[in-house]
């Protein structure tokens, strides 16, 4: 049995004079007042949770870099014609993400990624246009109705991933343990097949783990890459949807609460409760909270999930989230409304471009399990394709690389140390004997070697 990664003590709210500095953004105080805190006679989750909060501030500092100036020059530079009420109304809208960093205003890292993905007036007046995104688009719909007309559709995929240590990071001569995400055996994925290492793995997880890795153990040298060449195929069949053919009797697996994210808080059982009103049918529960997300909560790029503290709520309360927070979002609503739901994520593979993405699947008898992307969805409503809308609502496009099958999964051999990433795993984790290396100090390397269809 696979165990969970426990961090319930994240549901322990900070000391009040503690969390106002961290609101106010006076992170160096706040730090202060929790190493005093800790030396009190306090709970083990309590300490645990201000030992995070160090870890996590540390994290928001390395999230929110740029000073208005610094963020209005660089989105001046790429963006024509554009003024400061412009950056104001995107930070008041929810498009440039900001937080208070050591008492000043801080945009994040991507916010301009966020304004370009999002926005599509802003499409014609970038400095340099991109094109690949009409070509990924392009393809996505071909694929799509495609699967609508003809029942399913395959590709062979074959890829190459890896991170590499910054070199401020290297300790050249100590061990590094390294843990690479790799395909799972999931619903339409087979033959994989391993065939390609940087060095010899020391244990790659079964095909059905729900957080599958390959594991190395090496000392470093210098300039390390560490990386894994693997190949698997995608096969995706349509699954034609009736509300009339839903079963009376359903099951009640998956879902449960799972501290600290998947969690019926007051608010969000009352959202649900207002989405789906007295609805009985559990597709037509599930197809009303996909509509509600897609509707109205928008696309945007979030800092990493370990500083947020509820993911679902944060998504539920801002309006705005990336993939996987629309997913939280998604899985959560549907557990409230007795609706099985559960997570899924790895890499979106096209012929033009690689990728991290999270996605989500629900369980209605007698379809089983079907998925559910409402970051997808809400993309085509963006670009005004009902087709995409209504597929992500049940199926799944074959572009898909699936190494997380559940949310918050231990790896096989367990990590010492906290993860970058304590819920998921897209692009690799690094240890040292004696403390973890965040992903703030690796680079991740993603190929496409071959792709076609099967």
């Amino acid at each position: 049995m696979i165990k969970l990664i426990n961090l319930d003590f994240l549901t322990v709210n900070l000391p009040e004079d503690i969390q106002n500095l961290v609101i106010f953004g006076d992170f160096e105080t706040a730090r202060k007042l929790i190493d005093l805190k800790l030396k009190k006679n306090i709970g083990d989750m309590l300490r645990d949770r201000l030992l995070f909060e160090k870890e996590r501030l540390k994290r928001l500092e390395g999230e929110y870099i740029y000073p208005f100036e610094d963020a209005f020059k660089l989105a001046s530079s790429q963006i024509k014609d554009f003024t400061r009420e412009e950056l104001e109304s995107l930070k008041d809208d929810g498009y440039a993400d900001w937080a208070f960093v050591n008492g000043k205003l801080m945009f994040h890292r991507r916010f301009l990624e966020n304004i370009k993905k999002t926005l599509p007036e802003i499409k014609n007046r970038m400095v340099n246009s991109d094109e690949s995104s009409d070509k990924e688009l392009h393809i996505l719909d071909t694929a799509v109705r495609s699967i609508i007309e003809q029942g399913q559709k395959s590709y062979h995929i074959h890829v190459k991933t890896g991170i590499k240590l910054k070199k401020e990071a290297e300790r050249i001569g100590e061990t590094a343990r390294v843990y690479l995400p790799i395909p799972a055996a999931e619903k339409g994925i087979k033959n994989i097949k391993i065939l390609a290492t940087s060095h010899k793995p020391v244990f790659i997880s079964p095909e059905y783990h729900p957080a599958r890795t390959i594991y190395f153990e090496e000392k470093l040298k210098g300039d390390d890459v560490f990386t894994v060449e693997y190949s698997y195929e995608n096969h995706v069949r349509y699954t034609a949807l009736d509300y009339n053919e839903v079963k009376a009797l359903q099951p009640d697996f998956y879902t449960a609460e799972l501290a600290p994210h998947i969690v019926f808080t007051p608010y969000l059982k009352n959202l649900a409760a207002n989405i789906v009103g007295n609805e009985k049918n559990p597709l037509k529960k599930a197809r009303m909270i996909y509509d509600y997300i897609t509707q109205n909560v928008k696309y945007s790029f979030v800092r990493s999930y370990s500083t947020i503290l509820n993911i679902p709520e944060y998504a539920a309360l801002n309006l705005k989230g990336d993939c996987g927070v629309q997913a939280l979002l998604f899985i959560t609503l549907c557990r409230i409304c007795g609706v099985p739901a559960k997570w899924q994520s790895g890499l979106y593979v096209d012929p033009y471009f690689i990728g991290c993405h999270d996605w989500a699947q629900f369980y209605v008898e007698p379809y089983g399990w079907l998925y559910c992307d409402p970051s997808f969805g809400g993309g085509a409503i963006r670009t005004g394709s009902d087709m995409r809308r209504d597929f992500y609502f049940g199926n799944i496009d074959p572009f898909r690389m699936p190494a997380n099958s559940d949310f918050q999964q231990e790896f096989t051999p367990k990590k010492t140390f906290l993860r970058s990433d304590p819920y998921d795993n897209q692009v690799g984790e690094i240890e040292y004997l004696d403390g973890n290396v965040y992903s703030r100090d690796f680079e991740s390397k993603m190929e496409i070697i071959d792709m076609h269809e099967i």
